[in-house]
């Protein structure tokens, strides 16, 4: 206020008259001479006069950070201390923070592809909330259309190829069409050898198939460099901070119907980066239609060995087979969302694809007679009973313990009984 006053002054008559301004101020002459002075305060020179216990080691300081600039405080303090240092770490920190070099930070090209040209896909964590509270972790697999930004979101409790596969066609048949190349992260469901150029890389089998069947280019982005795919990346985040954070889901099934909901409201809204309707700038997107080609069938082999409680483990889950069937070899096909069994060439069952690890689909009438055979079996192996003759000699008898006889009686309680 008062250097503004002495400006106006300063710019109508040329001058600064200090005795108008002290009393349009009611401050002595003194006091406005003082504080228009260009000097500093007394303070601020006292403050500037006052040595620190750090000066003797600033020399030090600054060499070491020329040399190593992301040397932290604790270290540098062990080094200053060792040299005879008292301060404390306030004081070294607020050094620091001054004269430490600031890293510089490459600019970055926004990376726009042409209509039609580019998808991005990958796979992220999410925790979703249960009305009791319960907290639940589901795997999100979300694809987003490079020039268009329309999204497409699902959610499973495993990442196994399988689930990578059909979440492809889901998608597939929610925009319609497949673009010309789609961009993954180096995951091992689609990578088993990354290569330079990323196309010559040694991909999974059975995602070679989809690709081929598709007709679609996979690039994947650089080793450690996420933003090389920045589009899912943002997308994934707003999933997380949009649709999942801050409401209640009944199941996983909910979850998925919500999903759906949600992905036709903000497909229909202002995009933050194009500002435009990603609805509205989808039919330029010119998708390749899926109705020309063939549906796709997702198979994958495996050879396993049926345990001996009757069972086939296949991806994390355990498949039960019937027991006559325990101890053989067999192959294990997996064809869209179903599993079936063979033991030399013939399909001896059939159970849903289990989503999830840990968990075990049991068929009653796969162990139907098991018991009955396990107790012949046994029978057949059981020493033959003796029998008590009508006479016995006193002089034949064979004594025995008291505690024999308890063992004989709990081995008989213990015998298997009649069918």
């Amino acid at each position: 206020m008062l250097r503004e006053l002495a400006q106006e002054q300063e710019i109508t008559t040329g001058r600064v008259n200090i005795c108008a301004l002290s009393k349009q101020m009611g401050y002595d002459r003194k006091t406005i001479r003082k504080y228009l002075s260009p000097r500093k305060s007394p303070l601020e020179l006292h403050r500037q006069q006052r040595k620190s216990k750090l000066d003797p080691f600033k020399d030090h300081l600054r060499q070491r950070l020329e040399q190593f600039p992301r040397l932290s405080s604790v270290r540098l303090l062990e080094e200053i201390q060792s040299q005879g240092y008292t301060g404390r770490d306030t004081i070294l920190k607020d050094y620091l923070r001054a004269v430490r070099p600031k890293p510089t930070t490459l600019a970055e090209i926004r990376y726009e592809t042409k209509p039609g040209v580019q998808a991005q896909v990958d796979w992220s964590d999410c925790i979703y909330v249960l009305p009791d509270g319960t907290r639940k972790k589901v795997y999100c697999f979300s694809m987003v259309l490079g020039y268009s930004r329309m999204r497409y979101v699902e959610f499973h409790t495993t990442t196994n190829l399988t689930t990578f596969l059909k979440c492809h066609q889901n998608a597939f048949e929610y925009f319609g069409g497949v673009t010309q190349e789609i961009l993954y992260d180096n995951i091992k469901v689609v990578v088993i050898n990354r290569k330079n150029p990323s196309t010559a890389s040694d991909f999974h089998p059975a995602f070679v198939d989809l690709r081929d069947h598709y007709a679609f280019t996979a690039y994947l982005c650089r080793p450690y460099r996420a933003k090389t795919k920045g589009k899912i990346e943002r997308a994934i985040g707003f999933v997380k901070d949009n649709f999942i954070y801050g409401r209640i889901f009944s199941s996983i099934d909910d979850l998925n119907n919500q999903a759906r909901q949600w992905m036709e409201k903000v497909n229909h809204q202002v995009h933050g980066t194009t500002f435009e309707i990603p609805a509205d700038r989808f039919p330029k997107e010119n998708l390749r239609s899926i109705s020309s080609i063939p549906p796709y069938l997702i198979k994958r082999y495996e050879e396993r060995l049926i345990s001996k409680d009757c069972y086939v483990s296949l991806y994390g889950n355990r498949y039960s087979v019937p027991w006559q069937y325990a101890r053989r070899n067999a192959g294990v096909e997996v064809i869209d969302q179903r599993v079936l069994i063979a033991v030399d060439g013939t399909v001896i069952c059939e159970h849903p694809l289990l989503e999830g690890r840990h968990e075990t689909s049991r068929k009653k009438e796969h162990f139907e007679g098991l018991l009955k055979a396990i107790r012949d079996e046994t029978r057949g192996k059981m020493p033959p009973v003796i029998t008590r003759t009508t006479t016995v000699s006193t002089s034949s008898v064979e004594k025995r313990s008291l505690s024999e006889y308890d063992q004989l009686c709990r081995g008989a309680k213990d015998a298997p009984t009649s069918a």
